[in-house]
């Protein structure tokens, strides 16, 4: 788990892992902003194939939104494009003007983001000159609270489905308070049960590649999901599974998904329950294969 620092982009993550592992096949587990720091998941190797189930996690956010300017990439790095006098506001007023974008809601993305239009990502069109018009797609904001307010800023909490734009939520504030707004801060601090508090920093990384240690840092993929139940296999059960074969395992409640994991507690494989049959389980992804 790395905790970013504002500045590299998540790909730029993704290229320091690789040098000081060795390894090509190395993947984030959801983009951050250069602007924004804080819980990056990274995947390497064969665990690179379970960054997918991370989707349905709610991703946990802190931002500061300065009111007043619009930019052109709805934060601080981009170019101030409209500026408007901030009404005086209480932050009440500002929790209310919030509320339209808490729940489902249809959200448009920024023109600065990687979401695609006639195969061509729109950032890449804004860099051009040629902002595309983008659709607004269902999004869901479970939990979105105003922590602090003074005379132009708001500091923001919230807990958001994969897909929702932050910077989104501060543009939309600003204009349904009328003066336009941006981030100036972002901080990713959890997705699901795992908290930005528990990764490790680049510096910290980097000085364990450097000592030969940085395996001491990494951290089993069961960790990302606590939720699913972990199916200790051995001996048949583990080579069927090696194989892309069912097993019969009994059933876990409201679960319909498990982990297979060997003896020495390495994740073999991704599980999911058979419809038909609560007690047989079919591997999803198998992530150790037999000789």
């Amino acid at each position: 788990m790395v905790d970013k620092p504002t500045g590299p982009t998540s790909h730029d993550v993704v290229r320091d892992i690789r040098r000081w592992t060795g390894l090509r096949r190395v993947g984030h587990g959801g983009t951050l902003d250069p602007l924004a720091s804080g819980l990056l998941p990274i995947f390497v190797g064969a665990a690179t194939r379970l960054n997918e189930y991370l989707a349905p996690y709610r991703k946990h956010y802190e931002a500061t939104v300065r009111l007043g300017q619009s930019t052109a990439t709805d934060d601080s790095e981009g170019e101030v494009i409209a500026s408007a006098p901030v009404p005086a506001l209480t932050q009440a007023q500002i929790d209310a003007a919030l509320d339209q974008f808490r729940g489902e809601i249809e959200q448009v993305p920024p023109q600065y983001s990687a979401v695609k239009r006639d195969g061509v990502a729109a950032y890449r069109s804004a860099r051009a000159g040629e902002p595309v018009e983008i659709e607004a797609r269902a999004v869901t904001v479970h939990e979105l609270a105003v922590v602090d307010a003074s005379a132009d800023q708001v500091k923001l909490t919230m807990s958001v489905s994969t897909g929702t734009y932050v910077r989104a939520i501060a543009r939309d504030l600003g204009d349904a308070l009328g003066c336009g707004a941006h981030v100036v801060e972002m901080r990713r601090t959890r997705i699901g049960q795992v908290f930005a508090n528990d990764a490790h920093s680049l510096d910290e990384l980097h000085a364990a590649a450097e000592r030969g240690e940085i395996w001491s840092l990494a951290v089993s993929p069961a960790d990302l999901f606590p939720d699913w139940p972990r199916f200790l296999l051995e001996g048949e059960q583990l080579e069927r599974i090696k194989r892309g074969q069912q097993i019969r395992h009994a059933p876990v409640d409201g679960c319909d998904r498990a982990l297979a994991v060997t003896p020495e507690q390495h994740v073999a494989a991704v599980l999911r329950r058979d419809e038909l049959s609560a007690a047989t389980w079919q591997p999803e992804k198998v992530l150790a294969r037999g000789a």
